[in-house]
């Protein structure tokens, strides 16, 4: 792969300074509008040159074109601008130029199918390919984030393929996902994360990692009940349709995309470990505020750290812990595609490679995957379409949150005094005095010692037929398969950490999820007169999904080297599980368009599941869209600067199914052995009556286009998600606690509003200004009875995410006691917890509006993107501050800078942390508490490129048809409202951080190559 990178690079170089003829040609041609009306004026610049012309009064032009080939760019202020291949035998050229209005003609992919633009009457947001391929992350959804209206999209976990959380204009569901549906090529496909044993609650492993995001030609989100009810019991968060690429009639397209960058922290605000001095000082700090005299403080501190010369420097030790666990990673991809075809074959093949090192030593992502995408028309009636992909990805990565072994938790906890190495050389193991947490060596752990594994291998296919028959009829037929192959590996080594005890441990987890779709279908369209135009759909769906888990537990290795399961000596311990579960269902469409300017559809969808209670099995779901063409009314258009306007509105109802397989079943457990007869006993109680949360979706959006240089879309939403699925207590007398249930109401509703400027459009300058934001609100209307969920109070009336916490009222100045707010007036405080009480402290998780901002700035062959993302009046809640700046609960760990220089000392007057005792009892690092509440408030620059196209008199001699040269960063700012907020402020939507792995920062070259 080295080798391969060098020749790329060498290429590139020498494709600069090839010396060429100066053959050239001329081309002529005429530019005019949709009405054969000449543009006068009309701009054609020779792509990647500063070679061009401008048509005269009669719309003419005639430009001289160096070399065998070029592209023309034709443009004019306020229409579409046009690219065009032109050669010696090009002829005389007519070039007709669309009014912007005239976009709306373009092609949007919805749900079973496409509209355009002009004619959609919901909530439809689409991201080109421009936004999403050669973006250095492991998965697609991260380019989401900050560019679409009304879509959260939170790298919930740093590490290199990690999960991606999205939301849909807000919260659906109490215990239900409120994952959106993902379908890919029409296929209903299974995302987030899959994993049992390296998924870190769900935050470190995705499926969609698997996908290619530069086989992707456009991500469109439906956000309404017009768009999304076609999905019915699986609409209700929202669905994302991803269209991989097709090949296009003309010549074959050769495309070799290469990149190679270095990763970084993305946020400069982490916390600091203590140095040797600092931690010594603590330590004794600690003991003598605790009664001991100073010379029993050291004899403790001596008798705990006997390694205080490092074996490896033979100066004392010092150990810095996450700098020795962090380091500036690499990534690379590469990327070679070919498509093509004539009128009746086309195809689009790819093969690609990706890499990516994290910034913490042994946490990588690695992906091969390849694809073919053919369509063939075998006759004028039937068409033949087959998209195949297959992909494997292998992930390495470590446990988060508070357990003893991550390491981003204990480089800050374990003591400097400890050196990472022992006498010997190995990795230091000395557990009774030097790791107080589990004997953990993260350094170690990191570099080998450990495994922690993930492999995914991952297939998709989409077969499908389309017949013509009688007159305006289609049937379509089209079978999907998504078969997914996981296989998880932990290994923890013999001498420390959490396999010391057991000399070694392994645990392996393989999970394989097959998933089948057949639709069957027929539209219908045609036209009456010359004002009607009616189209009409319906279709039959099967889905099966199946899923087979093995696991296998072993210990006692005879060494390190074997980390398999087969080298396990004692302690077998091995299952497997198997379950499924499947949909049926019936739905159609029906659309009206009258006069081009009024708009109506409504859809209808029956689904049956498996999942739901025998009585309550089968649902109906439905919408309603209208739409009126403002601008196409007479005294629209005289207003003279409206060039696009459009009112549209929806209403519907759409159904939340993501909730596990068997909530409505009478369920039994086995393994209740008794004296060696097998028995079981009832786990679950039957809920006959169990059916889907339901949501009802009301829209009101407007479209418009003025000044031929401003273009927007503001939207009202109303989303109210009803009959919640929850864990509702039931009478003792039953045999159980909890009956699942409909109950509870909640309500999604907000304000989206996106807007785009063409400040500047000349032949060699252009500047555009884009911004998108949502201003959402969130609350419960309906509760049986409110109940306290770990940080969150859900009672009806509130937020789902108000935070329900003990109240921080600071520290005494006056002898560093911690202080509580004693209720919710704020107006006494205690230094004893056991007097306060936790109460609503006036915050949630929920952001008061969030979106992005862009910019795009070209000159000539230049041009400069760049991607803002941000977020504003969500609170983050770290749980495991309180051990990191414990306050010296637990003796002896370390703390950070930070806390070190804010710790209460005497003659303190501003301390922030109360003062450091060893085995503190005064309760101010209890959990739930807002102590360990931050603002999360963030805007961060998650995309800059600088590019430039290299002449085509340069690379056309080569038969290049064009050559791009960029350089990349992502993630490269962060700002935060909050100067005190250490961690990474792109944390789960719940606002819990939990010590995840920070969002990385990437510096990337890249080459493009176009043959």
């Amino acid at each position: 792969m080295k080798n391969f990178t060098r020749f790329v690079l060498a290429t590139g170089i020498l494709l600069l300074f090839v010396q060429w003829s100066f053959a050239q040609f001329t081309v002529t041609g005429k530019v005019v509008d949709d009405g054969d009306e000449p543009l006068i004026g009309a701009s054609i610049l020779l792509q990647g040159t500063e070679t061009g012309t401008t048509t005269d009064i009669d719309g003419d032009f005639s430009l001289d074109v160096p070399g065998q080939s070029g592209i023309l760019i034709i443009s004019y202020l306020g229409f579409e601008s046009q690219e065009m291949q032109v050669t010696p035998s090009s002829g005389n050229l007519i070039i007709t130029l669309s009014d912007q209005s005239t976009l709306l003609n373009e092609v949007v992919v919805t749900g079973y199918g496409s509209q355009r633009k002009g004619a959609i009457t919901g909530a439809v947001s689409e991201l080109k390919t421009d936004k999403i391929e050669q973006v250095p992350m492991a998965s697609f959804e991260g380019a989401l984030q900050g560019n679409v209206a009304g879509l959260q999209a939170n790298g919930i976990d740093g590490t290199p393929g990690g999960n991606t959380q999205i939301r849909i204009r807000g919260i659906g569901s109490i215990t239900a996902s409120s994952e959106p549906l993902y379908v890919i090529d029409g296929i209903i496909a299974q995302s987030g994360s899959l994993l049992s044993l390296n998924d870190n609650g769900g935050r470190s492993g995705n499926v969609m990692a698997g996908i290619n995001p530069n086989d992707i030609e456009s991500v469109t989100v439906l956000k309404d009940a017009s768009s999304m009810a076609i999905y019915g019991s699986r609409g209700a968060n929202g669905v994302i349709l991803i269209t991989t690429k097709s090949g296009q009639t003309g010549r074959a397209k050769i495309e070799l995309k290469t990149q190679v960058g270095l990763n970084t922290i993305a946020s400069s605000k982490l916390l600091k470990p203590l140095n040797r001095e600092q931690y010594t000082q603590l330590f004794l700090e600690g003991y003598i505020n605790g009664g001991d005299t100073p010379e029993e403080a050291q004899a403790n501190l001596e008798n705990r750290f006997s390694q205080l010369t490092d074996p490896a420097t033979g100066r004392p030790t010092d150990t810095d812990w996450l700098d020795a666990i962090t380091q500036t990673g690499m990534n690379h991809s590469y990327d070679l595609s070919a498509s093509g075809g004539t009128n009746a074959v086309k195809y689009f093949f790819s093969g690609a490679y990706f890499d990516q090192e994290s910034h913490i030593i042994g946490s990588d992502f690695d992906r091969l995957s390849g694809r073919m995408n053919l369509s063939v028309n075998a006759n004028e009636n039937i068409t033949i379409s087959n998209r195949l992909s297959v992909s494997n990805t292998n992930q390495n990565g470590f446990v988060d949150g508070s357990a003893w072994a991550n390491p981003l938790y204990n480089a800050f906890l374990l003591s400097p005094l400890i050196p990472i190495t022992d006498d010997a050389g190995l990795y230091n193991s000395d557990h009774k005095n030097y790791f107080p947490m589990g004997g953990n060596n993260p350094v170690g752990a990191l570099s080998g010692d450990d495994l922690r594994n993930t492999t995914q291998l991952r297939l998709m296919d989409n077969f499908s037929v389309s017949i013509n028959f009688l007159k305006d009829f289609t049937f379509k037929s089209s079978w999907n398969i998504d078969v997914i192959q996981i296989d998880e590996s932990q290994y923890k080594n013999r001498r420390y950490g959490d396999g010391r005890n057991s000399g070694g441990y392994i645990q392996e987890y393989t999970t394989l999820d097959k998933n089948w779709l057949g639709t069957q279908s027929v539209s219908y369209n045609t036209n009456f007169g010359s004002n009607h135009n009616f189209g009409a759909f319906i279709a039959y769906e099967a889905q099966e999904n199946s899923r087979k888990t093995t696991y296998g537990y072993g210990e006692e290795f005879p060494n390190d080297k074997l980390k398999t399961l087969a080298s396990a000596a004692a302690a077998y311990e091995a299952s497997a599980t198997r379950t499924i579960y499947s949909f049926a269902s019936i739905f159609s469409k029906v659309n009206y368009v009258y006069a081009g300017k009024y708009y109506l559809d409504a859809t209808f969808r029956r689904d049956g599941s498996s999942r739901f209670g025998a009585d309550k099995r089968w649902g109906n779901f439905y919408s309603v869209g209208l739409a009126w063409s403002l601008g196409d009314e007479e005294f629209i258009r005289n207003l003279g600067f409206v060039d696009y306007l459009k009112f549209r509105s929806s209403y519907g109802i759409t159904g939340n199914a993501a909730i596990g397989n068997f909530p409505s079943k009478g369920l039994y457990g086995y393994g209740r052995d008794y004296d060696g007869t097998p028995g079981g006993e009832p786990s679950q109680i039957a809920n006959p009556d169990l059916t889907w949360e339901s949501q009802k979706n009301f829209n009101v959006g407007l479209d418009f286009n003025v000044f031929k240089r401003v273009s927007g879309t503001v939207e009202y939403f109303n989303r109210i998600s009803s009959d919640l699925i929850l864990d509702v207590p039931i009478s003792f007398t039953t045999g159980f606690d909890v009956l699942t249930q409909n109950f509870g109401e909640m309500e999604n509703k907000g304000v989206e509003l996106s807007m785009n400027f063409g400040i500047v459009e000349t032949p060699d300058f252009t500047l555009d200004i884009g911004f998108n934001t949502t201003f959402l609100k969130n609350k419960l209307t309906k509760l049986n009875e409110a109940y306290v969920d770990g940080t969150k109070r859900r009672e009806e009336g509130l937020d789902f995410q108000s935070y329900y916490l003990f109240g921080w009222a600071g520290v005494d100045q006056s002898n560093g006691d911690p202080l509580f707010y004693t209720n919710d007036d704020e107006n006494t405080t205690t230094n004893d917890i056991g007097d306060a009480e936790r109460y609503l402290v006036g915050k949630s998780a929920t952001p008061d509006n969030f979106g992005g901002m862009n910019l795009l700035l070209t000159f000539k062959g230049i041009s400069l993107s760049s991607q803002f993302a941000y977020s504003s009046g969500n609170w983050l809640y770290e749980p495991n501050l309180r051990f990191i700046h414990g306050d010296g609960r637990l003796t002896p760990r370390s703390t950070s800078v930070w806390g070190f220089e804010n710790r209460w000392v005497p003659g303190s007057t501003d301390a922030k942390l109360p003062q450091h005792v060893w085995g503190d009892t005064k309760g101010g690092q209890n959990s739930n508490n807002s102590r360990y509440l931050y603002d999360g408030t963030y805007l961060r620059l998650r995309n800059l490129t600088i590019s430039y196209n290299l002449p085509t008199s340069l690379i056309s001699k080569a038969n290049l048809s064009s050559v791009r040269a960029y350089v990349r960063g992502t993630n490269l700012l962060t700002f935060t409202k909050d100067k005190d907020l250490f961690i990474d402020p792109e944390q789960a939507i719940n606002g819990i951080a939990n010590s995840l792995t920070p969002a990385i920062k990437s510096f990337t070259f890249g080459l493009d190559f176009a043959f």
